[in-house]
């Protein structure tokens, strides 16, 4: 039996860290009050610092994990710290996205919406591989509302970020020139990190990044850029159909 060629470690992860995605305008979509610094948020602060126009949405009130009030707030401190402005709150119901069909689809057509009046070209979201069901509705309103803008003749780019489960990127951005903006962003959300150490986590999630461009930079942001084909794999597989990129059948990366 002749075996097949085994891919090598290049062809299956990035071993070159990246500058951040060229883009003037922005949006950054969070399912809860704090993913949008603890998942992108170094991405975010260095769009700002080249000039771009950088946008937060955040779906749902968070109050599956404290009060909605105070975890609004956080953010707004969490952005601010950034250099972002205040977020836009659609204050959903926490874990309430990915339990009705009719929410959910009003949920992207209102970022079908943003995206085109915005002239956003580059959006941020959770990937399909998180393991909250709010971010993975929130990946699925996220490839819906990407792949029919572009059909409407919109140029926007999803960029799938991670937060509670390893994503399988075809991209890493150095964020070490604004690490230390990060830490602070991050450190703006006491209620949360009341309950347990997610900074830490983060933290040991973007040290761990550089793993295969530690020459480079100590510290990385990981995503994926999927294509109109993996767009509508996304769609087609459904809150329901968690399945790993690496295995058999999961969401092409490219």
């Amino acid at each position: 039996m002749t075996l097949p060629s085994m891919q090598q470690e290049r062809d299956l992860v990035p071993y070159e860290a990246q500058e951040v995605l060229p883009s003037a305008r922005v949006l950054v979509v969070a399912p809860h009050p704090d993913d949008e610094v603890f998942g992108c948020g170094g991405c975010a602060r260095l769009h700002v610092l080249a000039g771009a126009v950088v946008d937060v949405v955040v779906l749902t009130d968070g109050s599956g994990a404290g009060d909605a009030c105070m975890r609004s707030a956080e953010s707004a401190a969490a952005c601010a710290a950034l250099g972002l402005q205040t977020p836009e709150f659609w204050q959903y119901t926490d874990r309430a996205l990915g339990f009705d069909e009719a929410l959910l689809q009003e949920v992207s057509n209102r970022l079908i919406r943003a995206i085109q009046t915005g002239s956003y070209s580059l959006v941020y979201a959770p990937s399909p591989w998180e393991v909250h069901p709010d971010h993975r509705a929130a990946a699925w309103a996220v490839a819906r509302s990407v792949r029919l803008s572009r059909l409407a003749g919109v140029p926007v780019q999803w960029a799938a970020y991670e937060v509670g489960s390893p994503l399988w990127p075809d991209r890493l951005v150095n964020i070490d020139g604004v690490w230390a903006d990060k830490r602070a962003a991050m450190a703006c959300f006491p209620s949360q990190l009341a309950l347990q150490p997610y900074d830490e986590h983060i933290a040991a999630l973007n040290r761990y990044r550089s793993y295969t461009i530690s020459g480079q930079c100590r510290h990385a942001e990981a995503l994926w850029l999927p294509a109109d084909d993996a767009l509508m794999a996304v769609e087609m597989q459904g809150q329901n159909g968690w399945q790993h990129p690496a295995w058999p059948g999961g969401a092409k990366r490219g």
